[in-house]
């Protein structure tokens, strides 16, 4: 039985029968089983108990002992070691020295007590990716007994999956579906038939799948890979014993934990974030392209989340006489909270004072808390990468724009529900007729009005956004160049491919393409590889940025409009790393479009001071603020011509942002062009 092929003859290698038309064997078995689903699930109780012998040790010896004694880890990666860029080469050896304690084989038993967590904070698009599977081919080959543990957010899976095979790793890849997922990959496969014929319950099947990859993860040198969605329903309590055992396999049997965007679950209310804390390993790697989020509290999480001795560093350092030596879960979050409020009170309040000699002792003290587990690169994979050109456009609102936000605006200085009124000046601000396609609608404007809005909805002279991007659509069809729109919402998204429909001409799934959360993994993977079709049909694609996580490659387009700002910048980074990374031909240009005179200006100040944040803390820049200085000219030939035809008078004033040039890194004065 080859598990790739099928059943092949031994003696001639003839295929008796396709690995496609095969049952896998927990179905053999289960699939004997007819009638209801407690007939099912006493069958899968039978299995999880005697076919799949599930008994497994949580700590083998193998886990503990080396298989090779070469001199330096790099000799495990000859294939791998080529590829990697010069940042990458020196991460994978800091990953190695954070792990195992040293690069030498022979010296990791002595350095055995250093093992612990670290961080790998490299920009978006810079390779993290490859990194970690280099990392992991080598550490397997060294130990084979370890389990690690790739978690990731969902819509990054594919990107995985991708990898993996793009790098033809030596070692399976065994991916733990969502319950929805595992029945869409039921259907696309031979399994289905039979269960329609033999009624067996897919909820049985899901766990049965899941026990069997566990198996095999355990059985010989593999990794495991998890949606956090997936993760965090596994472990949740249950009633079933065979829940109950998965959680306790994935709670003790990892011995190295990868959290894929580990900056994601940062709250400290967060379920995921305490579950990941329960996870016994010490030994973790952290990835993300923006570490520092939204403000200290959240760092701090994050920090812990990776390396959960830093809790006990923190209150070593900043709060003798606290007990760091009791193991009970009480006294652990006892002492994350107190860790929590020493952080934020002796390095956070430091470094957000106005007094510069406060800001740089609390830099000092977080310099020498995080020294030596936190590896930074804020530039790209290789010099070859083409311009980085970032604009900050303030458009004026139409008539009927000013109108609406006014009254809109007014209601937000007393009224408490602010995100509601954040969404709808977000709305607004694109083009008024979005209000309609809002449920509180009415709570705001009168019927009469909304009725009023629904005519004008293919006016494009009623939103100055929307005048933007049909000015930059028709530039860049002449240009030969291809759009990325990102947008939080679905409405825009569909609204603006229904506009281009009627003024292009274009077909919807052909020359304008959707990607969004409400669109399958497998719908999104199909459309992002039909938009990178060199000199295929597709001219833009409307995105969300929450379906378009890192890792997700999308150079086919060279300019990239945000229509709506952000308050945290690190999501802003993300989507231009989606078009400015490895594969890019030509220069990107991004339009972060902002309403002048709204509350958007105060996100995009926001932003502003939370990323200054982050290059003091990473960089050691940003200890004074940026200013702005009027310049004469634009230098984005589209632009500049864009601004010499404003009949309708949209643009009131266009800021250069510098430091995105040079993948992110150089943090210049920001430079301002002021249209009279």
């Amino acid at each position: 039985m080859n598990e790739e092929i099928g059943l092949v003859c031994q003696l001639c290698g003839i295929v008796g029968s396709e690995i496609r038309h095969i049952l896998p064997y927990f179905l053999q078995n289960i699939a004997k089983v007819k009638g209801n689903e407690r007939s099912a699930t006493t069958a899968l109780q039978n299995l999880y108990n005697n076919d799949l012998g599930l008994d497994l040790p949580l700590n083998p010896s193998s886990s503990n002992g080396l298989s090779s004694q070469e001199e330096n880890v790099w000799a495990q990666i000859p294939e791998l070691g080529n590829k990697l860029h010069p940042h990458q080469k020196k991460a994978f050896e800091f990953l190695w020295n954070n792990i195992a304690g040293s690069m030498v084989p022979a010296d990791m038993e002595a350095n055995k007590g250093r093992k612990t967590g670290c961080v790998i904070s490299h920009s978006p698009g810079s390779g993290k990716t490859l990194l970690v599977i280099s990392f992991l081919v080598s550490y397997l080959r060294l130990f084979p007994g370890k389990r690690p543990l790739i978690l990731a957010p969902k819509t990054a899976l594919f990107a995985w999956y991708k990898e993996f095979k793009k790098w033809d790793v030596p070692f399976p890849l065994y991916q733990i579906h969502t319950r929805r997922n595992f029945s869409k990959e039921l259907r696309n496969s031979n399994v289905e038939q039979a269960l329609e014929e033999y009624k067996v319950n897919q909820d049985v099947m899901h766990v049965i799948d899941c026990l069997e990859k566990i198996h095999k993860w355990h059985k010989h040198p593999s990794i495991l890979l998890i949606g956090y969605p997936a993760f965090l329903s596994l472990m949740r309590d249950s009633k079933f014993e065979h829940r109950r055992y998965m959680a306790k396999i994935l709670k003790k049997s990892p011995k190295l934990l990868v959290l894929d965007e580990g900056h994601n679950p940062r709250s400290t209310l967060s379920m995921l974030r305490k579950t990941l804390m329960e996870v016994k390993t010490a030994q973790r790697i952290l990835l993300s392209g923006t570490l520092f989020q939204n403000n200290f509290e959240e760092y701090f999480n994050t920090l812990s989340l990776a390396r959960p001795y830093f809790i006990d560093e923190v209150l070593k350092k900043l709060g003798p006489g606290v007990d760091r030596d009791s193991d009970s879960k009480e006294n652990r979050k006892a002492n994350e909270r107190q860790a929590r409020r020493y952080f934020i009170d002796k390095i956070a309040l430091r470094i957000n004072s106005e007094v510069d000699r406060e800001r740089r002792k609390g830099l000092k003290l977080l310099r020498k808390l995080t020294d030596g587990f936190i590896d930074v690169y804020e530039g790209g994979t290789s010099n070859t990468l083409t311009g980085l050109h970032g604009y900050t456009v303030l458009i004026n609102p139409t008539e009927m724009q000013k109108d609406l936000l006014g009254r809109t605006q007014l209601r937000a200085t007393c009224n408490k529900v602010r995100l509601e009124l954040e969404l709808l000046v977000t709305i607004v601000a694109i083009h008024p007729w979005l209000t309609t396609t809002l449920s509180y609608a009415d709570k705001y404007y009168g019927i009469e009005e909304l009725v009023e809005l629904e005519k004008h909805k293919m006016d494009v002279t009623k939103g100055s956004k929307v005048i933007f991007v049909l000015n930059l659509v028709h530039q860049c069809l002449i240009k030969r160049e291809k759009i990325l729109i990102f947008c939080r919402n679905i409405a825009p998204i569909r609204f603006f491919a229904e506009l281009f429909e009627k003024k292009f001409g274009w077909i919807k799934g052909e020359q304008v393409l959707e990607l969004h959360g409400e669109l399958e993994l497998y719908d999104r993977a199909k459309i992002i590889d039909k938009f990178e079709i060199p000199h295929g049909p597709s001219q833009v694609l409307l995105a969300s940025m929450a379906a378009c996580s890192e890792g997700i490659s999308l150079t086919a387009a060279s300019r990239v409009v945000l229509l709506d700002s952000e308050w945290n910048p690190s999501k802003t980074k993300q989507a231009v790393a989606r078009a400015f990374r490895p594969g890019q031909e030509r220069d990107v240009y991004v339009y972060q479009l902002l309403a002048s005179g709204t509350m958007e200006e105060g996100k995009y100040d926001k932003n502003m001071w939370k990323d200054r944040m982050s290059r003091m803390i990473f960089v050691g820049e940003g200890l004074a603020d940026s200013s702005l200085q009027q310049i004469d000219n634009i230098d984005d030939d589209v632009l500049r011509g864009m601004v010499a035809e404003d009949e309708a008078k949209i643009f009131h004033m266009i800021m250069k942002d510098e430091k995105l040039s040079n993948g992110f890194v150089k943090e210049k004065e920001a430079q301002l062009f002021s249209k009279e």
